[in-house]
């Protein structure tokens, strides 16, 4: 994970927040392959909603940490591993 890295969202994911709830599927997909859908807990929801084009990591992680009662410690653990996720399914670039 590059702190300093500014993210983008991939064209070939689409997100909806369904009851509260944000989702993502990506479109190179079959869409009869509902395995493919991604649900995102609130944190990665705020997470993915920040990321713009604009704001690097750090930014991003800064915010996080004043909207959420979690350390910086446990945060790192889990952006790192969100973003293994998103870039795993090509969410972010």
């Amino acid at each position: 994970m590059v702190k300093g890295e500014v993210l983008k969202k991939s064209s070939k994911i689409a997100s909806r927040e369904i009851e509260g709830e944000v989702i993502l599927m990506p479109l190179y997909k079959s869409a009869d392959d509902l395995s493919y859908i991604y649900t995102l807990n609130e944190t990665a929801a705020r997470f993915w909603e920040l990321v713009d084009g604009k704001r690097s990591i750090n930014e991003i992680k800064g915010i996080l940490l004043e909207e959420f009662d979690v350390k910086e410690d446990k945060l790192d653990a889990q952006v790192k591993e969100l973003l293994k996720d998103l870039k795993g399914i090509k969410a972010v670039g």
